[in-house]
């Protein structure tokens, strides 16, 4: 799902652009009939350009996070074991911040404890230079498993009609949770290294003050 969000988010770019050099083209050339009021013209133009940059750059840096929240709104929702991962390749979003795509090996089960064997390519924090072993929750639809997204741990952990569905996956499975975050990007570790990490920054803190 996430490389079809870039390639789309790439089409709206190249769209964005060519609007942009049509519109600078024909300014130029009916620039005698707007000579007379330049400063409103210029000013206008900009905001108009700044507009459609605006809601492309809406677009690229939220659409994964909009379709996350329709999926579980709609209750699209199911527990993936990550077995490994591969790396896919780098990209940069609307803001050029780095993010780094990886194709991860899942085993999803779904609300019936039915389980698919599939890949899924998400896209992480640059931060993110290996992928563990262990359980998040992803989005889901049945004809399309392959199209599934991991959602960050506090997104389930903060909807109470899921608890009854957690607990369900938790007496069956017994799975060992990973930490699913965002941090300038999507990250997915272990609690030990959440932990780890947690702990270098306070003792950081500690010797600044």
């Amino acid at each position: 799902m996430q490389l079809k969000l870039y390639k789309k988010s790439t089409v709206l770019l190249t769209l964005t652009l060519i609007f942009d050099i049509i519109a600078i083209a024909l300014l130029y050339i009916y620039r005698d009939l707007w000579a007379s009021h330049k400063m409103i013209t210029i000013f206008l133009f900009a905001l108009l350009l700044m507009l459609v940059y605006g809601l492309f750059s809406y677009y690229d840096l939220n659409a994964d996070r909009n379709y996350i929240r329709k999926c579980v709104s709609n209750g699209d929702v199911a527990l993936a074991k990550i077995t490994d991962g591969t790396f896919v390749r780098f990209a940069r979003d609307a803001k050029l911040k780095n993010h780094v795509f990886w194709k991860l090996n899942v085993e999803i089960y779904d609300n019936d404890m039915k389980m698919i064997k599939t890949t899924i390519i998400d896209k992480f924090s640059t931060h993110q230079t290996k992928i563990p072993a262990g359980y998040v929750y992803v989005t889901y639809l049945e004809d399309k498993p392959e199209d599934s997204l991991i959602i960050p741990n506090v997104i389930i952990s903060s909807i109470e009609p899921y608890k009854e569905l957690t607990d369900d996956y938790e007496k069956a499975l017994k799975p060992k949770y990973l930490n699913a975050y965002y941090n300038n990007g999507l990250i997915v570790e272990t609690y030990k290294e959440s932990m780890a990490y947690e702990k270098k920054l306070k003792d950081l803190d500690e010797q600044y003050k």
